[in-house]
């Protein structure tokens, strides 16, 4: 029995390790350069049509807490991070986890300008997420729940909110995840990006306790069937 005990305790903790390093589906630490990251600047109406694509970021030493990428305002347009193809195509095993971020300007505009922090495209649907109009100039950690009910259809403020399958729908088959690079009107802002995560959600302590309850029967049968061969 003994030894059925500490077989599920090596097993929970080899298995508390690999959920902790599954949880990261894809991420970005701009270390030694922008990771395949690009900008673009979108119309920001309902449609989210791209004006201009394929932007290349500035890399900076500064980051949280070292190196990061930048874009800089262009146009009268909204300008956003565009992420590169390690965190698109079939991403459903993120719905229920989050994505998450670092974020400051480097160079900020007169006054501030409310638009959607992030937007997914796929499946022919288009989610945004609004987090903050107020970025400051210290580097900010932003934390997006990839569940239905902090995420709009199209419209940052009057689309309906998505439901679980909708967001499922997009998440499946994703084919554009923008991150904000415009906090501030007129054109002249500078916005900084590191440590981007797209995380699984991770499982319920409840999981490990009933996973714990399974090894340990399985350990008493063990036991009873060594004490009836003796």
């Amino acid at each position: 029995m003994i030894r059925a005990s500490m077989l599920a305790a090596c097993f929970l903790t080899i298995l508390s390790n690999s959920a902790s390093a599954a949880a990261s589906l894809a991420t970005s630490t701009f270390d030694t350069d922008a990771d395949g990251w690009t900008g673009l600047t979108t119309d920001g109406s309902s449609a989210w049509s791209v004006i201009t694509s394929g932007l290349a970021p500035m890399h900076n030493p500064d980051g949280a807490p070292a190196n990061s990428i930048a874009l800089a305002d262009r146009d009268s347009q909204w300008t956003y991070f565009s992420a590169p193809g390690k965190f698109l195509g079939d991403q459903s095993a993120a719905f229920g986890g989050s994505l998450q971020f670092d974020s400051r300007y480097v160079v900020a505009g007169t006054s501030y300008a409310n638009e959607a922090e992030i937007v997914l495209k796929g499946s022919g649907l288009t989610l945004v997420y609004e987090i903050t109009n107020s970025l400051p100039a210290t580097w900010t950690h932003f934390d997006a729940a990839l569940v239905a009910g902090g995420w709009r259809v199209a419209d940052t403020f009057s689309g309906a909110f998505a439901t679980d399958a909708q967001l499922r729908a997009v998440l499946s088959s994703l084919d554009a995840l923008w991150i904000n690079a415009e906090h501030f009107t007129p054109v002249m802002e500078v916005i900084a990006l590191d440590n981007v995560n797209l995380l699984a959600p991770v499982p319920e302590p409840e999981s490990y306790a009933m996973l714990l309850a399974g090894l340990g029967m399985f350990g008493l049968i063990a036991h009873r069937r060594k004490t009836r061969q003796g």
